[in-house]
């Protein structure tokens, strides 16, 4: 099987110099904090990912309108949104983001794979109040650094996801700047998931450096998030099973409830 991370990285680069993050709109709001949702939530904090493809599953809700959707989720009691925006391998879209942003006011995550400045700008004035930066892409892409992204996201008032799937990479992610270190129980590469790797992974750890911490990916129902309650995060990340169920309030819910 091809590595999905080069193909990932690939696209981004391809996007950038095709200008498809050259936004020219700016939609104005006041930053709506992550890490405040995540740490003040009464429930489980779910941030519920509006994702039309997967690479994994294929066709999720391809057709699905972003805002009615936003909407929902919002009402099932997620503290937070993550939007693709990435179009080639997740049929994501900038203008998804914009308009959910017109119509929720929960903090919104721009999911995508961010390489460049520009698609930090763009996130900014599409209504973001947090990126997402993937540790591994940065092992592969030599530049921007990853340091230098985080501050560029930073001086924009926007907080940042930190993704890892590894002792090391989240090691390196407590020393950062990050705001939020998301443990993605996905392998990228190879896009096997096991959900005990945030167990794994967070229980190597002696201090956490006042970092938020979350697990992404592979939780199919409630069950799912009782395992990983003991693990000490303070949210998980959810996509698939939510884009793939009848009802996005109720299963949002589920998750909510746990």
């Amino acid at each position: 099987m091809p590595n999905l991370l080069t193909k990932l990285i690939e696209d981004a680069e391809r996007r950038v110099h095709t200008g498809y993050y050259d936004i020219r709109e700016t939609v104005e709001h006041e930053p709506v904090s992550l890490r405040h949702a995540l740490k003040s939530s009464h429930g489980n904090a779910i941030i519920a990912e509006i994702k039309p493809i997967s690479p994994a599953l294929g066709p999720l809700r391809p057709s699905m309108d972003p805002v009615d959707a936003a909407i929902k989720l919002a009402k099932g009691g997620a503290v937070a949104l993550s939007v693709l925006t990435e179009p080639d391998n997740f049929g994501g879209k900038i203008e998804n983001l914009r308009r959910i942003r017109r119509n929720v006011n929960l903090p919104l995550l721009m999911k995508d794979i961010i390489i460049h400045r520009s698609q930090i700008d763009a996130g900014k004035k599409s209504g973001a109040d947090c990126i997402l930066l993937i540790e591994s892409v940065f092992s592969t892409h030599p530049t921007p650094s990853l340091e230098g992204l985080i501050h560029e996201a930073h001086q924009e008032q926007l907080e940042v996801v930190l993704e890892v799937h590894s002792e090391d990479e989240l090691q390196k992610a407590l020393a950062s700047e990050a705001d939020i270190i998301g443990v993605n129980n996905r392998n990228l590469a190879t896009l096997e998931t096991d959900i005990n790797t945030t167990a794994r992974l967070v229980g190597r750890i002696n201090q956490r450096a006042g970092k938020v911490l979350i697990s992404e990916s592979g939780f199919e129902n409630a069950n799912d998030i009782r395992k990983l309650k003991t693990a000490t995060v303070d949210g998980f990340l959810i996509g698939s099973s939510i884009m793939l169920s009848e009802n996005l309030e109720t299963k949002v819910r589920e998750f909510v409830l746990a």
